[in-house]
């Protein structure tokens, strides 16, 4: 199948629920940045993953646990109520990558989908960079004071 080089990511969004459904597929459209085709049973999706090639999958632990495994052949991110939740329906999945709350804000929804499509991980400064950093405020502080004592005297 033809897929042109620059293209925005397709999300395969599995979730039984309309209204559910149609939230996250609203949250996921608003950022302008994908391409997203929802399915409500497993075997729909399963349809729609040979015909429609996803970059990633959304998929609800509440339709694994209704309708069985899944084999989508593309990375999944499980929508879940909490972590053990997530860790039955993970198992359910042929490539799962992680998983993020139902409820979760927006925000940390297009994050994870983000991190997922990117592969990068926002990490926290390390210590070698924090070190660095107060050595460099303390020379900029000596010079100050070096530049007034030089101007009073």
């Amino acid at each position: 199948m033809y897929r042109p080089a620059i293209n925005r990511p397709r999300v395969l969004l599995v979730v039984s629920h309309p209204s559910v459904g149609a939230g996250i597929e609203t949250i996921l459209r608003l950022e302008r940045r994908y391409e997203v085709r929802r399915a409500a049973k497993l075997t729909e999706a399963v349809s729609l993953a040979r015909s429609w090639p996803a970059d990633l999958a959304l998929v609800d632990a509440l339709v694994l646990r209704r309708d069985g495994r899944a084999e989508l052949g593309v990375s999944s991110l499980i929508l879940a109520g909490g972590a053990a939740e997530a860790a039955a329906a993970e198992r359910s999945v042929d490539k799962p990558q992680g998983w993020v709350a139902k409820d979760a804000p927006s925000d940390d929804l297009v994050r994870a989908v983000e991190r997922l499509l990117t592969g990068s991980v926002q990490t926290e400064a390390g210590t070698l960079a924090l070190w660095g950093i107060g050595v460099l405020l303390l020379v900029l502080a000596g010079l100050l004071l070096y530049l007034i004592w030089t101007a009073v005297v």
